[in-house]
C-alpha cells in the first residue's frame, strides 16, 4: 500500500514589527500568499499603526517641550503657535528627514541612476527595465511603509487644521502610491529617489513653513529672520538640485522602463499594469508641480532679496 503524501503544516509567521531595514529583508519575511519578498501584510498593518502613533507621541512630545520654554519669545506663549510649531517639527520635519537618511544609507541601490546622470554612462540600458521595476529592494520597501504613515497623520493634521482640498487629495494620492510600490510591489529602484532622496529638500521647506504667515506662525519671519533666510537659502538650493535637476531626470527613465514594460507586456507585469499607469498619472501631476513650485521660489526669493535691499 502507497503511503499517502506527506503535506507539512502551513506555518504562518506571526505579525511583527519592521522597525529597521533588516527587518525587510528577504531571509526575515516571506508573504505567505504571495510570491514576491514582501513582508507579510500583517506586519505592514500593525508597523503602520505604531508609526503614526509614533508621530502623534512626538508631536505632544514637542508641544510639551515648546510649553516649558514659552518665555524664550511671546510668540512661543501662544498655544497655537506652540501647535503649528509641533506639527511641522516633530511631524513632518522628523519623518521626511528619515525618509531622506534611509535614502542617502541606501544610495547604491540606485547608484546606476547616478552615474548615468553624472558621468553620463550608459549604465541604465533599456533591456535592464525588469530588474528596475520588479527588484524587490528592503530599503524601498521601509521607505515606501514610513512615507504612507506619514501621509495617514499628515492626511488627519490637514483636515484639523483645514489646509484645503488639494492637501488632502495630494497625500491620499502619496499614501495609494507607496501602497502600490509595496502591493504588489514596483519600482523599489526608483522608490529610493521619488520617497527618499527627493524628500531631503522638503525637510526644510518643513522648518521654513514655519515663517510663512498663512501656514506657519504669524510674525514669526520677522522676528528670525536670519534664520528664515538661512532656511530659505538651503531649501532653494535642494529644491534645485533634488527636484529641478535630480527629478526630471529620473521620471524619464522611469517612464520609458515603465512604457516598455507594458509594450513588450513581460510576465512580471501580470497584475501590476494598473498600477503602473497610476504611477505615471501620478508622476505627471507632481512634475508639473514642481515646475509650479520652481516659479514660486524665484517669485518668493525675488521679493525676499528686495526686502533686504
Amino acid at each position: 500500500m502507497c503511503k499517502p503524501d506527506y503535506q507539512p503544516p502551513k506555518v504562518v509567521r506571526r505579525p511583527s514589527l519592521l522597525l529597521k531595514t533588516s527587518s525587510f529583508d528577504t531571509s526575515y519575511c516571506k508573504d505567505n500568499e504571495d510570491k514576491q519578498p514582501q513582508p507579510s501584510k500583517q506586519s505592514t498593518y500593525a508597523t503602520l499603526a505604531v508609526v503614526v502613533m509614533i508621530l502623534f507621541i512626538l508631536e505632544r512630545l514637542c508641544r510639551y517641550i515648546l510649553s516649558s520654554y514659552q518665555d524664550f519669545h511671546p510668540l512661543f506663549e501662544v498655544e497655537e503657535n506652540r501647535m503649528i510649531l509641533a506639527r511641522h517639527i516633530a511631524v513632518d520635519f522628523v519623518s521626511c528627514a528619515t525618509f531622506g537618511i534611509i535614502g542617502l544609507m541606501n544610495i547604491s541601490s540606485c547608484k546606476e541612476l547616478f552615474s548615468c546622470l553624472i558621468y553620463r554612462e550608459n549604465s541604465m540600458p533599456l533591456a535592464g527595465f525588469e530588474k528596475r521595476l520588479f527588484t524587490y529592494i528592503p530599503a524601498a520597501q521601509q521607505i515606501a511603509l514610513y512615507f504612507l504613515g506619514y501621509n495617514i497623520k499628515n492626511t488627519f493634521d490637514s483636515i484639523i487644521w483645514n489646509d484645503g482640498p488639494e492637501f488632502i487629495f495630494h497625500h491620499i494620492l502619496s499614501a495609494v502610491t507607496a501602497w502600490g510600490c509595496m502591493y504588489p510591489g514596483c519600482g523599489h529602484f526608483y522608490v529610493i529617489f521619488f520617497m527618499g532622496l527627493s524628500e531631503i529638500s522638503t525637510l526644510f521647506l518643513c522648518l521654513l513653513a514655519n515663517f510663512d504667515d498663512d501656514f506657519g506662525v504669524i510674525g514669526l519671519g520677522e522676528a528670525f529672520p536670519i534664520a528664515k533666510i538661512a532656511l530659505g537659502a538651503i531649501f532653494a538650493v535642494t529644491f534645485v538640485i533634488c527636484r529641478t535637476i535630480i527629478w526630471p531626470f529620473a521620471s524619464y527613465y522611469f517612464a520609458t522602463d515603465v512604457l516598455h514594460a507594458l509594450k513588450v507586456d513581460c510576465p512580471s507585469c501580470d497584475g501590476r499594469k494598473g498600477w503602473m499607469k497610476c504611477f505615471l498619472t501620478t508622476l505627471v501631476g507632481l512634475s508639473i508641480l514642481q515646475v509650479v513650485w520652481l516659479g514660486q521660489i524665484i517669485i518668493q526669493g525675488k521679493a525676499e532679496i528686495e526686502k533686504l535691499l
